[in-house]
This record gives structure tokens, sequence and C-alpha cells, in this order.
């Protein structure tokens, strides 16, 4: 009977800590005649007393730190496990992703969905429809993620095989190192414009590399191989190394000077960050300076601001502009070829 009491006590603090924590927070009040009802709704007997020790009990054993509002008779949760907008960014996130399939989407929602309050949850009824979702691939990106995290929290490199899309081939897939094996040091899991790259150190060719998480396979468990390439890697020079890199393609790095027209700010912080100095020419431009790992989808990025922005050196990158804008309009003469 003793173990029954404890068993009926321990379902009763779960009832109204799963109401509390769904419903609320900081700005959000649960009145007592809601507590009382949940309470009848499952049988179990309403005290005053009784709720109080409830409280207490949630409190002591479940941490939770709630406040009683005196002129809106309700009690508040100051450290709700999620508030409403949490929620939603968390929801946003996961149906914005372009490599979640829409059948893993859901059933993330879903999951969180259940830490939302009655006033909350319609909210979250919200899909995303992503254009590039890789809707043919199964779910496998985020547990090959998991094998990634624990190569990194073990210092041990992994082993994968690497592929890209091609046509006219049976699966449309054409694998790097005639489908050989890489064998890297992973550092860094990264998303860029809804995809999931590792950042890994590559011994063969001694530099760090970037690699679809979608696009490798057979990703092994941690390799009894330390990692190498410690000395070259620090988040800090992480930070720095993404702002060379446009869309993940590396290339040789310069330093590139720039002209931008005054409304371009936006954009030029959105790729090099808030601390990349801008500085004034006129009243109409400004200049950056801004080492860049040159590559076809930067010269893209420049050529969509047309006459508002220019490279102004190195001589070396202002050509390879030139190369990049007249093969593109060859392209569009009557002879042109690819």
């Amino acid at each position: 009977m003793a173990n029954y009491g404890k068993y009926y006590i321990a379902v009763r603090l779960l009832f109204l800590k799963q109401y509390l924590e769904a419903n609320a927070g900081h700005d959000r009040i649960v009145k007592r005649g809601e507590l009382e009802a949940l309470l009848r709704e499952h049988d179990m007997p309403v005290e005053k007393k009784t709720l109080y020790a409830d409280f207490a009990a949630l409190g002591d054993i479940c941490g939770l730190q709630l406040d009683y509002d005196p002129h809106k008779k309700g009690y508040r949760l100051l450290n709700p496990p999620f508030e409403p907008y949490e929620l939603r960014l968390l929801v946003d996130s996961v149906q914005s992703s372009k490599f979640i399939t829409r059948e893993k989407a859901q059933e993330l929602t879903a999951k969180i969905k259940k830490f939302a309050g009655k006033d909350t949850v319609e909210s979250l009824n919200r899909e995303n429809h992503v254009a590039n979702r890789i809707r043919n691939m199964n779910d496998s990106v985020m547990k090959d993620a998991d094998r990634i995290h624990a190569a990194i929290a073990a210092d041990c490199k992994i082993s994968f095989r690497y592929f890209h899309y091609a046509p006219a081939t049976n699966d449309n897939k054409r694998y790097s190192k005639s489908g050989g094996q890489y064998v890297v040091s992973p550092y860094a899991l990264l998303w860029n414009n809804g995809n999931y790259y590792l950042y890994a150190y590559d011994s063969e060719k001694e530099k760090f590399r970037y690699f679809r998480v979608d696009r490798m396979e057979r990703i092994s468990q941690p390799l009894p191989l330390k990692r190498d390439g410690r000395e070259a890697y620090s988040e800090k020079n992480l930070n720095r190394q993404k702002a060379k890199v446009f869309d993940m393609f590396g290339g040789q790095e310069y330093n590139v000077r720039i002209r931008f027209r005054n409304e371009l700010a936006d954009a030029v912080i959105d790729q090099f960050g808030k601390d990349i100095m801008m500085m004034p020419c006129d009243e109409n431009h400004f200049i950056i300076l801004a080492p860049i790992e040159i590559s076809p989808p930067f010269f893209a990025w420049i050529a969509t601001f047309g006459r508002k922005v220019k490279i102004l050196s190195p001589e070396p990158v202002v050509e390879k502009m030139r190369e990049f804008l007249q093969k593109s309009l060859e392209m569009y003469k009557n002879d042109g070829e690819m």
C-alpha cells in the first residue's frame, strides 16, 4: 500500500509538472482552477493543503520555480523549459532544413509540440515548403551526424565514401576517389544555406576541407586513430574561415579589396560578419578588405549586385572576375558553347 501511495504521488506530480511546464511561463499565468480541473479529470482529490504540498515537492524535487501573481491570481513559472517563441523557432528551424525529410520534420515537430500548452500548440502547425529538400533520401543524416559528434568528442578520425550527383548513371551518383574511403579528422559540423557540412582535416592534402553530410556514405564509428590538424584548428579560426568561403567552395586565398554602394551594407555584414571594416570612400560607396578563397560562387555573388559592386584589387582576382563574366557572356551568344 505504501508503494502504491508513492506511485500515486509521483503520477500526480508528473501531471502537474507537465501542465505547468507547457502552460506557465514568465508572462503566462496558470490559475488554481485549471490545476484543480486537471486533477479531477484524472480522479485525484483536490485539497488546498495537498496542492500546496505539491508545489513544494515540485520545487524541491523537480526544480520548478513557481511564483504566485496576486493581481492575476495565478502562478507563473520562472524557469520554463521553453517559451512559446522558442518552440516556434525550433519548429521553423526543423521545417526549413533542406536535409531533413518531410516525414522526419513532421515527426520532430510532433515531439516539440509536447512541450507546448493549449494556447501555443496551434501556432506550431506550420510547415515550410522547402524547394530543395532532399525528398528521396532516408533519415540517416542525423544518425550519421551523431557518429561524427562521437568521433569529435573522442578525438578520433572517421572514414566514409563521398559522392556527387551526376546525370546518366544508374543511381545518379559519382563517387570521389573511385569509390574509395576518405579518412579524415572531424572538427565541426556547420549549417550553411540549410545544408549540413563537416569541417575536417584531410591529412593527404594537408588542409581543412568541407564535406556535405548528406553526400557522405558508410560513415564509420570513431576509428582507433587520433585526429590530425589540432594545431591548425580553433573556433576563432573556423569563424574567420566561414567568412572567406562562399557556399563551401574552397580556393586560393587573396586579400581582396572591394567597393560597394552604401545600400549593400546589409549584404556585406551577412556574408562577412559584423566585425568587417567598412571604410567610406565617398558619400555613396564604402570599401572592404577581406581574405577570400576565390571560387565561382564568389564571382557569382559579386555579379549578383551588378554595377553596385566592383573588385578593386589584387589584379589576379580582377582578371579572374573578367574571365568569369566573359565566359558567362559567351554562353549567351548564338555560337556559344559550354
